[in-house]
């Protein structure tokens, strides 16, 4: 099969002040039989989250790890930024060109790519792939930033979904498939438009909309591994994002101790980051190995739902020239 891209790097970011959803019940609006039920049916008990901090403040420092690894950067040739939430700015600001400026790439072109809220961050994997490949520069880079501040309650709360969102940021580096890397060998997306609503769901819709997701996100995940040519027996990890996924792992009939959800509990579900917070977790206790395949598998409301497979490998030494 031909291969989407190859990811050179991955960083991630967390701020250091934790809150317990008890902490954050009042300003919420929680009863404390809605507490009880984020703790006991989804998982979560606490998020990470600094109310003085910007945006650039959650981005950056994930994008300055990455780009200690970049020996020219004129090789990057697009920041793209990836956001959930589509009001992270006000609106004579663009966003993208405020964090490629400040890591001063101002010569790379610069957007934000949002459509697919929660799941945008693989699709713009695929998206790199493709500029990439039109540039045809085997030197040519895409740096891919990802993080949303939690600015307001209902930015914070998505309750008929049972996500409690923190505050994260992460950057990949993502070159031609040729370049040394994590070989993604297959994408597989899905939208079920008739959940468009999001919050603004109805409670029966919102329960349909939680049976659909799982069947959804089962569909999605088969359809990457079968496309990468390999079978469930090949992968290593299911790398997801931040969400109880106990009914897809059913119906997938795979291991749930192959599922990498250790940190939910502790950062609950981190807009588009959670994926790469994950990988970042699982390569800093040193459980990814070169040549095994991995998963990755998100989630957007809206509804989208987005797989990844790929192949990982160690990275090449970082050059002795450094941002």
């Amino acid at each position: 099969m031909n291969r989407i891209a190859t990811i050179e790097a991955v960083e991630s970011f967390l701020p250091d002040r934790s809150h317990t959803i008890e902490e954050l019940a009042g300003s919420l609006g929680l009863k404390r039989a809605q507490v009880r039920l984020l703790q006991k049916v989804h998982g979560l008990h606490r998020i990470r989250q600094d109310p003085d901090a910007g945006l650039l403040d959650l981005v950056l420092p994930a994008a300055r790890r990455v780009l200690q690894r970049v020996s020219d950067p004129t090789d990057i040739r697009y920041v793209l930024y990836v956001h959930s939430t589509q009001e992270v700015t006000p609106s004579h600001l663009d966003a993208a060109a405020l964090i490629r400026d400040a890591l001063d790439l101002q010569h790379a072109a610069s957007f934000a790519v949002t459509q697919q809220n929660c799941a945008t961050a693989l699709a713009a994997i695929e998206l790199a792939g493709t500029l990439l490949e039109d540039e045809g520069d085997p030197y040519a880079r895409v740096l891919i930033i990802t993080g949303d501040k939690a600015f307001t309650p209902g930015n914070q709360l998505l309750y008929n979904t049972g996500a409690l969102m923190g505050e994260a940021g992460a950057a990949l580096l993502v070159a031609s498939p040729d370049a040394a890397g994590d070989r993604v060998l297959s994408y597989a997306t899905k939208t079920m438009g008739q959940y468009s609503g999001g919050v603004l769901l109805s409670p029966e819709e919102s329960k349909q909309y939680g049976r659909d997701s799982a069947r959804a996100l089962a569909d999605v995940m088969r359809e990457a591994v079968q496309r990468a040519k390999l079978t469930w027996e090949d992968i290593h990890w299911v790398i997801p994002h931040n969400a109880p996924l106990t009914e897809t792992v059913t119906l997938l009939g795979i291991d749930p101790k192959h599922v990498y959800l250790e940190k939910l509990a502790e950062y609950s579900h981190c807009f588009a980051s959670d994926v790469f917070i994950n990988y970042t977790e699982l390569r800093a206790s040193h459980r990814l190995q070169p040549g095994r395949h991995y998963v990755y598998v998100a989630s957007g409301l809206g509804a989208t739902y987005s797989s990844m497979v790929f192949q990982h490998q160690a990275p090449a030494p970082a050059p002795l020239t450094a941002v």
